[in-house]
């Protein structure tokens, strides 16, 4: 499962990041990796997924979004 297709609220854990070395490495530094814990806080009006990680709130992009598979927590 893709975490675009995740509802808001729903608690998921990453998998895996399917993204080019750039994308992935500011994904880790924002804290979405491999196994961390993650739920969806929100959708913005431009497909951008809010996601509530580590205490913290960040805004993945639709593209981005599709390439982080996770599973239901």
């Amino acid at each position: 499962m893709q975490l675009q297709s995740l509802a808001p609220g729903d608690v998921a854990r990453i998998r895996a990041i399917s993204a080019d070395a750039p994308i992935a490495l500011r994904l880790r530094e924002m804290g979405l990796r491999p196994g961390t814990r993650i739920r969806l806080a929100g959708r913005a009006a431009s497909g951008a997924r809010v996601v509530a990680v580590a205490g913290a709130r960040v805004a993945v992009d639709r593209r981005t979004s599709a390439l982080i598979e996770v599973d239901p927590a």
